[in-house]
């Protein structure tokens, strides 16, 4: 057995867990739906800093001048890569810099975290948002966590051993696990958690800590390499599942489990250092893979720094040209490493790195004037269109009870007819049918409808359960059927489907038609739909899928495609199809239809309607 009798200054292992961690952060800003627990990465980041921060500490020492330095070598790439990109959004992007100049003096001076907090910034919805810094809120934490460390070290600079340093991290941990509890209650405080300074120092501290308890108190506790493999093959088995199981969106997933997954990712940090400072390492012996994932590891935070910038505008202006999933992470990948090693490269040299730091800094703050100068475009048109939705919801409230009352009194004609047109019924059912096999389907956006089209849904009643997507819409959908009843709120789910429309059946009564316009907030989920399927008994369903911005849109598209192709009474209506080519449908976020989109959103249901009843036109 080889023992390092130096420092060494790269532990090959833990620069691996980096690159993983780097993997995971990218595919959870890109497919959530993939790797729903892939935001857990940042636990790793943060505990790998608390970590080598106090396991590579030498100097006692520790002044505002070496601060600052500290700060200079951290935040001068960002200054660079925020004014690069923010030139390039003024210039091709008005949508990008307008979402983004809100963050750029906050992650500048630190406080991103911060802003985002009393914002009440969802971090796991951020449908329509084109912020391309949504991702340096990690830097402001970061930053905030190494001045409390040069704090901690500055005060304690005569301390001649580690003890009372140990003590305070301990504490500090505590606390912080206390505070995670304490806002671990309410899905209120999901980002509250996220973003905290008190919730997140945990993993820092404990990070310190572990470095500090290896170093003064070190144990053989595994005689055998096999048995420490062992232990570290289980650890890194605890690290990846909740990867694929765990969502940030559910308050669950943080409480008790956000300390033992930090616990986890401490203990593996430690064990890995501790295995190849006991076992050396050859870097010449690793394979090509490992030594790619060094690479990635080695240059990690530059990758990082790129990652959802280059996602953003990936997603802003090719989107619909790389529809692949592997070809759009492969094109996507290797943009980042383009730029990353640009950067790297650019701030690898001391001189260089100040000129940067303060030219690019200028452009910021000229960046800021003159978004104050041209105004904030897309903030004005989102307010209108929110106060265009609530004006719906609204109005959608009167139109419902007309649709009621025109429902009930269509009911009673109904009764008073069956008994004296029941041959004529059949014998008119009959010829129907016979059209119906010679019936020729339109085209999906063939909106130009016949007398008799139109008649026809003049005539039929429809219940439908929606989102914020489908609340402009409504007028437009009760010019074709004046008998539509809508139950919609914005931030709805397919989870809460079955309930409302089980409330529509037993307050009001379903139509002859029900139509789903959910999904576009995250879920599609077959259990769902099944139940929707069940209240409506036996009526045809049609689901509206979704076209947005976020990552998970596929996923959700794709499930809704399959149930409706497995259901005979199911059927979908792509709007992602035909909305996706016409941003001049959509409003600023790329989500809600402005007012020709609404238009086209109730004719594409209209027409879909009328080509599953075969109506001969």
């Amino acid at each position: 057995m080889l023992r390092r009798k130096t420092l060494k200054k790269e532990y090959y292992l833990l620069t691996i867990l980096r690159a993983i961690a780097f993997f995971a952060i990218s595919l959870f800003h890109g497919y959530s739906h993939m790797l729903p627990g892939g935001y857990l990465a940042v636990i790793i980041f943060l505990l790998l800093s608390g970590f080598l921060s106090e396991r590579s500490q030498k100097k006692k020492s520790y002044s505002f001048k070496q601060f600052f330095r500290k700060f200079t070598n951290i935040m001068a790439p960002i200054y660079f890569i925020m004014a690069i990109s923010m030139i390039v959004a003024l210039i091709f992007a008005r949508e990008i810099f307008d979402d983004s100049i809100k963050s750029v003096l906050p992650v500048a001076f630190n406080f991103e975290n911060i802003r985002r907090i009393f914002a009440g910034d969802d971090y796991f919805n951020q449908s329509g948002n084109f912020n391309i810094f949504l991702h340096m809120w990690y830097i402001s934490l970061y930053m905030q966590f190494i001045g409390i460390y040069y704090l901690i070290n500055k005060l304690l600079a005569k301390s001649k051993n580690d003890s009372i340093k140990i003590i305070i991290y301990f504490v500090l941990t505590i606390l912080s696990f206390v505070a995670i509890i304490h806002f671990g209650k309410s899905p209120k405080d999901i980002t509250r958690i996220y973003y905290g300074i008190d919730t997140r120092f945990s993993a820092f501290a404990l990070g310190g800590l572990l470095a500090l308890l290896s170093k003064n108190f070190k144990k053989n506790y595994f005689s055998k390499k096999s048995s420490f493999l062992v232990a570290i093959s289980v650890l890194i088995f605890a690290m990846l599942i909740p990867f694929f199981i765990i969502s940030g969106r559910k308050i669950s997933s943080y409480g008790l489990f956000f300390i033992a997954y930090t616990i986890i990712i401490g203990l593996l940090v430690t064990a890995l250092y501790e295995f190849e400072d006991r076992f050396l390492i050859d870097k010449s012996n690793y394979n090509i893979f490992t030594k790619f994932l060094l690479y990635v590891g080695d240059r990690s935070y530059y990758f990082y720094l790129w990652q959802y910038v280059v996602q953003i505008f990936f997603t802003y202006f090719l989107a619909n040209i790389f529809e692949n999933v592997f070809t759009n992470i492969l094109v996507q990948f290797l943009i980042i490493i383009i730029l990353g090693e640009i950067t790297y490269k650019i701030f690898s040299g001391k001189k260089l790195k100040g000129r940067l730091f303060i030219s690019t800094f200028i452009v910021l703050i000229i960046l800021n004037v003159i978004s104050l100068a041209i105004g904030n475009k897309k903030k004005e048109e989102i307010a209108n269109l929110k106060k265009e939705i609530t004006q719906n919801e609204e109005e959608i409230k009167e139109r419902n009870e007309k649709a009621k009352l025109e429902a009930e009194k269509k009911k009673k004609e109904e009764i008073e007819k069956a008994n004296k047109a029941d041959l004529e019924k059949q014998e008119k059912e009959k010829e129907e049918e016979i059209k119906k096999e010679e019936f020729v389907e339109k085209a999906y956006d063939d909106f130009e409808f016949t007398d008799k089209e139109k008649e026809y849904l003049a005539n039929i009643s429809i219940s439908s359960v929606g989102d914020s997507v489908i609340l402009n819409a409504d007028s437009y959908i009760r010019k074709f059927i004046p008998n539509f009843y809508l139950d919609g709120k914005v931030g709805r789910d397919m989870i809460d489907g079955p309930a409302v429309l089980q409330s529509i059946k037993n307050n009001v009564g379903l139509g002859d038609i029900v139509v789903i316009s959910l999904g576009s907030n995250g879920s599609a989920n077959v259990s769902d739909m099944d139940k929707i399927m069940e209240i409506a008994e036996g009526r045809d369903v049609y689901f509206v899928n979704t076209s947005h911005t976020q990552s998970y849109m596929d996923y959700v598209n794709e499930e809704i495609k399959k149930y409706c192709d497995k259901n005979d009474k199911a059927h979908l209506v792509d709007w992602r199809n035909f909305i996706k080519d016409k941003a001049n449908y959509l409003a600023p976020d790329r989500t809600h239809p402005n007012i020709p989109g609404s238009d086209g959103f109730a004719k594409l249901i209209m027409r879909k309607i009328l080509n599953v009843n075969k109506i001969q036109p």
